[in-house]
């Protein structure tokens, strides 16, 4: 008989970053269990969407089934294109998100009687999701870092929504296991004290870098252990991917910086539009400065979507959008909904630099042993983990990003380049006994 285990939060090929640890989760538990059965949430608000966001997966096998707490996005079919929703959007979400909720809270009860009406709620497909739950051997939330909360009004149930499959599996004693993530801020006292009641049952817990661990030790009480972002087990494709580049445009006779960029809200800022136009004004005179120095400019779409938030090829088309010609003539655009992880991975070893916004493609850089310079945002995750290489002098806030700092880094970049790379495979050096002890950890729960 099959171990089955459900990856959770949902699966998005379009985010090569959240690919890759949905990718290397399961491959950490084809390692625990000899005869594995994967089932991922099916993710998208419309069948494009749910069709781009899980190709690449079904074509390893992998079995998707329905989401039971659904987004309000998706249970509204949004598609929207903009980066920013409107109070309406938000109000009508939050009236969907109350209802589902009560609804779904049932679901988690002890007492039958509540589950029975928790149930009658929801879809065929639904249904048959829930009745998987008490066949699983595991729940796996994925590697990455989603439980974070800066204090708006709907923190609480954005918690309420990442932890709700956990809670579920709390209710057929099914064990729960937190890959590493990060964890933190919560400045929402309720999300907080949500985060810590459901996570403390979980039969293993562990965080990606020392901010996060020390974030659980002292506000949740928990004690975890520090295991790398499994983006770092990560193998880029063997394939080259050369010919590929030179397609686009790409000149290996010129040094190279790839920059990834993606369209953020700025949530819970005053001056948002402000930050917003600044951070790509300013990627836009570095990329000014960087051409007249004699680097050639790759801008590259890690995440495509599904919605706007969330489509980098937004903020990359902007910048290049206000570059002038003769600028342009050294910036190459690159997207392409064809490549997977893998591939996106071994596109960066070509170039000398990243300037990353998406964290995964720095982390992806890092692998190819490409020096990378992260634009922070959302949560501990960026500052974190570059504090645990060594080198936390290459990042910078998103909302405090300038042209000038970026130079600086750049420069000083290529003078201490080696020291950079010794600092890598130091980390690296350490990833092979780091993904055995956690197989091994694994092993001993099951």
């Amino acid at each position: 008989m099959k171990n089955k285990i459900l990856v959770v939060p949902g699966n998005t090929d379009l985010n090569r970053g959240d690919q890759a640890l949905v990718w290397e989760s399961i491959r950490v538990f084809e390692d625990v269990f000899p005869d594995l059965q994967v089932y991922l949430y099916e993710s998208g608000a419309n069948e494009r969407e749910k069709t781009l966001q899980k190709a690449q997966s079904v074509g390893l096998g992998y079995e998707f089934i329905t989401r039971i707490l659904q987004h309000p996005r998706v249970k509204s079919k949004n598609t929207s294109t903009e980066i920013k929703y409107s109070k309406f959007v938000y109000i009508k979400w939050g009236f969907t998100a109350i209802s589902d909720f009560i609804s779904t809270l049932l679901l988690t009860s002890r007492f039958s009687f509540f589950n029975a009406i928790g149930r009658a709620s929801l879809s065929a497909e639904q249904k048959k999701s829930l009745e998987l739950f008490p066949q699983l051997s595991a729940i796996v939330v994925k590697g990455g870092g989603f439980l974070h909360s800066y204090g708006k009004i709907y923190d609480a149930y954005v918690m309420y929504y990442f932890l709700f499959d956990l809670m579920l599996a709390h209710r057929y004693k099914v064990k729960t296991i937190i890959l590493p993530n990060s964890i933190g801020p919560l400045k929402n006292s309720l999300a907080k004290w949500l985060v810590k009641r459901v996570i403390k049952k979980s039969s293993f817990i562990s965080v990606r870098e020392d901010v996060s661990k020390e974030f659980v030790r002292k506000e949740l009480g928990i004690n975890a252990p520090t295991i790398p972002d499994l983006g770092f087990f990560l193998k880029g494709a063997e394939e080259d991917m050369l010919p590929y580049l030179e397609s686009k445009g790409f000149d290996k006779t010129k040094k190279n910086i790839a920059i990834t960029l993606r369209p953020y809200r700025f949530d819970g800022y005053a001056n948002a539009d402000e930050l917003y136009s600044n951070y790509l004004n300013e990627i836009a005179r570095f990329i000014e400065t960087q051409v007249n120095r004699g680097y050639r400019i790759s801008l590259v779409a890690h995440t495509l979507g599904p919605s706007a938030h969330e489509d980098d090829r937004l903020a990359l088309k902007d910048v290049y959008n206000n570059l002038n010609e003769q600028l342009k003539a050294s910036v190459v655009y690159m997207e392409d909904f064809a490549l997977n992880c893998r591939q996106m991975q071994k596109l960066y070893s070509y170039y000398d630099l990243l300037v990353g916004t998406r964290f995964h493609s720095v982390i992806f850089a890092l692998n190819e042993k490409t020096p990378s310079i992260a634009i922070a945002y959302g949560g501990n995750k960026s500052y974190g983990i570059m504090k645990d290489i060594g080198v936390p002098e290459y990042v910078l806030g998103i909302d405090s990003v300038a042209s000038a700092k970026l130079n600086e880094m750049v420069e000083k970049l290529e003078e201490g380049k080696q020291d950079y790379l010794d600092k890598i495979d130091k980390y690296q050096f350490k990833l092979v006994q780091e993904r055995n002890k956690l197989v091994q950890d694994l092993k001993n729960i099951f």
